[in-house]
């Protein structure tokens, strides 16, 4: 009798899961172009997790797995994009690349075809340095549910293509979200083609999971709240401008959520945690700012322009999510002790409320360098990781007719001769940061970062 009485309870709760899966986005529907097929991918599931107690007789439902596109982009292989568009799509793209409009396209990706994507340009000075060019070699963005809906490729939905045009190495992406995964943080997945449009080889590029639907599925198992891109100045300074912010997901367009942070932050007494917990994940910031000091990138929150990042609400606090690691100064000096960093190096933390509030927090600011030590003791590891790639996908950037440097530019990042390459960085970044963390360990924030 038991066992009948389990069974029966496996087939209703399969029932359950199979009825109560979210419906598409209908907003990814474009209603003006009622000829398109919806395109998914064969191996594309949803599945549902729950914790049961032991000996209990409700039947254990399966943890939820990653898509499969996350171990498809994380293997360690060079693959291959086809584009085609059509010549007057192709033109007009081409003839506005700074619109960055979409057009629908095929695309296949190791000979698996997928139609009417949508593709756009992206980027910013990636953007200009192949406009600048005049070599067509463009950043791109493919959006595989952009005209069709619950389109994906093994369940990815969205991907953008670097083209090198501020990162000679090829590597600065893969070497930042490594960085993130070493740490468990919120790491998109990183892997690299040979891209052809219309048949012609535009070029070698870095493929990065964008910050869409299916990376949010996977981390926080819904892409339904609000979702912010920072753009320039989203410094979150009391009377900054909500438009420094893009919201990209979410039916509350108040951002009453950005407003409640940056009071929480401006309110709270230097050295007091206040209510910003209330409205931020501060594991998440703390994460970040120390991860991006660690490998120098002054192109976050953090740097010069205090943009390229992400919000996105989960359970009334914003979490911040790391985006576009391909711009790191790579100086293997640059002290950790501020978690600002960039031209004026310490001196603007004051217009950086996040940075400057938190640190001011002695638990906090604990907790960052405990971040950044983590990650400077895996420096040799990245390492190793980094020359690895480097051998992989050296004939194919050597290859490339349209790259922006010259072979010896590109092997050059790599050579121990090289003061500012990128092996060179991580060796003696190592071997700096063991000696300025054990001086900084156990002591609060210095004066000095606070009162710059």
């Amino acid at each position: 009798m038991k066992k009948i009485i389990r069974a029966l309870a496996l087939l209703i709760a399969s029932a359950i899961i199979s009825g109560c899966t979210d419906l598409p986005d209908s907003s990814r529907t474009d209603s003006s172009r009622p000829d398109i097929v919806p395109v998914f991918s064969e191996n594309s599931e949803i599945t549902e997790s729950n914790s049961v107690p032991e000996n209990s007789d409700v039947p254990e439902i399966p943890e939820k797995t990653e898509p499969e596109y996350v171990s498809w982009m994380l293997e360690e292989k060079v693959h291959e994009i086809r584009i085609e568009m059509t010549p007057e799509n192709w033109n007009k793209l081409k003839s506005a690349p700074y619109s960055k409009t979409y057009f629908p396209a095929n695309v296949s990706i190791d000979g698996e075809v997928f139609e009417n994507v949508g593709i756009k340009t992206r980027g910013n000075a990636s953007l200009y340095a192949a406009v600048e060019a005049q070599n067509l070699r463009f950043p791109f963005k493919i959006k595989f549910d952009k005209y069709v809906d619950g389109g994906n490729f093994l369940g990815l939905d969205e991907l953008a293509l670097n083209n090198g045009g501020d990162d000679y190495s090829f590597m600065r992406d893969f070497l930042g979200y490594e960085a993130f995964r070493m740490m468990d943080g919120y790491a998109s997945c990183v892997t690299f083609f040979n891209v052809y449009l219309n048949d012609e080889l535009r070029g070698f590029y870095v493929g990065v999971e964008a910050i869409d639907s299916s990376y949010l599925e996977r981390y926080f198992n819904s892409h339904k709240h609000n979702l912010y891109e920072g753009e320039n100045n989203a410094t979150l300074q009391p009377g900054m401008s909500l438009k420094c912010f893009t919201q990209k997901k979410g039916s509350d367009t108040s951002m009453t959520d950005i407003s409640q942070l940056i009071k929480a932050l401006s309110e709270a007494p230097l050295g007091e945690k206040g209510e910003i917990e209330k409205y931020l994940d501060v594991d998440s910031a703390l994460k970040m700012l120390a991860i991006n000091s660690v490998v120098d990138n002054r192109d976050g929150y953090g740097g010069l322009f205090a943009h390229n990042y992400y919000f996105y609400s989960v359970d009334g606090k914003l979490v911040m999510i790391p985006w576009d690691m391909n711009a790191p100064s790579m100086s293997a000096y640059t002290d950790v002790a501020s978690p600002t960093i960039g031209v004026y190096n310490n001196s603007h933390i004051n217009s950086r409320p996040l940075a400057k509030k938190l640190v001011a927090v002695d638990e906090y600011y604990a907790i960052y360098l405990d971040y950044c030590k983590q990650l400077a003791d895996k420096l040799p590891e990245l390492k190793e990781k980094v020359l690895r790639v480097y051998e992989m996908i050296k004939p194919h950037v050597e290859k490339d007719p349209n790259k922006f440097i010259s072979n010896w530019t590109f092997n050059n990042q790599f050579s121990t001769g090289n003061p500012s390459g990128v092996v060179t960085f991580l060796s003696v970044r190592y071997t700096y940061l063991q000696k300025r963390l054990e001086e900084l360990k156990g002591k609060p924030v210095p004066n000095s970062v606070l009162n710059p």
